[in-house]
């Protein structure tokens, strides 16, 4: 493929010292980076791995969506490609940031291209044909990185990246959740978190911290599994973002000795894109079991992104978990910044009218609460200003969504869109407010 190329070619660009932007491009920092938001890549048989036969039944039954094991995947072509590359995501016409990816070759790799799907910062823009293809193959050869702990922290140092918030959300309880089966649907939850400890831990070396997932439906179980998460140190949880699957508030006070575990082990809260709101569909002509892959521009606007952040983020203030759990500090990762100050208003402007939350007192007013308790992470190429001049730069972190195709490929490039600011302000986005906030 490469020689069939080269001809064709003008001379390759040269790469800066990380490989991946053109070297008079890329970016550089004296301190080592904390990123909010970081990735990795699963198997296939990482909620079957350590579930039980009888559970395995009972997760999924027949004409439900199941997971497969590593070897139904392997028998299936169609939904390994998929799971293993940029599988069903849609292109733009013209492609991400004038590059059509799907004419790349190379491009029928094992793994999604990180930034692939950007503009701005798609690193293949600058490139020519040959080191586009060349950048594909390297990013192949990064997999055990995106699969495994320790290759990841040695590409997080060549990245320098210190610290990184590693995401792995998790997904396979819902069938069993929705039918009320909570037994198939914590033991789920359960073998998940089996893996991500087997293969990961939940804060290894006290650099990769991964937010634990558990399910808010039961709230023994709840209970138990968190308990059983902290005993292996972990330090931070991950919520779902919308409704618990039993209906209620995730700030019930059905959930309050959840919350109260939460608060006295002093971890921390991470909300990450997801949830379950296409079942709201029904009521809009849209199938309400349609997965994100499949959305139509309906379904993207209404279930992904800016409509379950905002809903989630009003229940913590009107449902009052913060005033309730005075050291509960939360983490809010690739939902952007664009639709944080017309919430902060509206939440200001409820308590103005003077609306009450549903349960206690408001702990003060929720635009300043909020910067007191909160830290968010922009988008990679949103404006940043514009969140600044509503929250301030205290409460914003940097979230590269690393190794993801709309990720940063090279997460210190981000200091390319916020150079005019000034370099305590890039400081605090790059380090400092995310040490502060995973601080004891």
């Amino acid at each position: 493929m490469m020689n069939s190329l080269e001809g064709e070619l003008t001379e390759t660009p040269q790469l800066g010292t990380r490989g991946i932007y053109v070297a008079d491009l890329e970016q550089s920092l004296s301190y080592g980076i904390f990123d909010a938001d970081h990735h990795l890549y699963p198997p296939a048989d990482a909620v079957t791995r350590y579930l039980s036969a009888e559970m395995t039944e009972r997760a999924w039954l027949p004409g439900e969506p199941r997971m497969l094991t590593e070897e139904e995947h392997e028998e299936d072509d169609e939904a390994d490609h998929e799971r293993r590359t940029l599988g069903v995501h849609s292109q733009p016409e013209g492609g991400h940031g004038g590059v059509d990816i799907s004419e790349l070759p190379a491009m029928q790799g094992s793994i999604p291209i990180p930034g692939a799907m950007l503009n701005k910062l798609n690193p293949m823009k600058d490139l020519d044909q040959l080191s586009r293809a060349q950048l594909v193959e390297r990013y192949n050869a990064m997999r055990p990185a995106f699969e495994k702990k320790d290759p990841r922290l040695a590409l997080m140092d060549m990245q320098n990246v210190e610290v990184a918030v590693l995401h792995a959300v998790g997904t396979g309880w819902e069938s069993a959740f929705r039918r009320g089966d909570v037994e198939a649907g914590y033991a789920v939850n359960r073998a998940f978190n089996d893996w991500l400890w087997e293969d990961w831990g939940f804060a290894h070396e006290n650099r990769i911290l991964v937010p634990v997932p558990v399910q808010l439906y039961d709230v023994d179980y709840a209970v138990a599994e968190l308990k059983r998460c902290l005993e292996r140190g972990a330090k931070l949880v991950d919520l779902l973002p919308g409704p618990a699957y039993n209906g209620r508030s995730p700030f019930d006070p059905y959930f309050d000795p959840f919350w109260q575990l939460v608060n006295d082990a002093d971890i921390r809260v991470a909300v990450h894109l997801g949830g379950t709101y296409a079942r709201h569909g029904a009521e809009w002509s849209e199938d309400p079991n349609a997965r994100y892959q499949n959305f139509d521009g309906f379904q993207w606007v209404s279930y992904w992104g800016d409509r379950p952040i905002m809903d989630t983020v009003t229940a913590m203030f009107y449902h009052n978990l913060f005033g309730r759990f005075p050291k509960i500090k939360v983490l809010i990762a690739e939902f952007g910044t664009v639709w944080l100050p017309y919430l902060l208003r509206k939440l200001d402007h409820a308590m103005l009218l003077g609306r009450k939350p549903k349960w206690g007192t408001l702990p003060g007013r929720p635009s300043s609460v909020f910067k007191e308790r909160c830290v968010i992470a922009p988008f990679p190429e949103e404006n940043v200003s514009k969140a600044i001049d509503v929250v301030g730069s205290d409460c914003l972190v940097f979230g590269s969504d690393f190794p993801h195709s709309e990720g940063i490929p090279d997460p210190m490039q981000y200091v390319s869109l916020i150079k005019h600011l000034d370099d305590t302000t890039i400081r605090k986005i790059m380090r400092d407010n995310l040490v502060n906030f995973l601080a004891d």
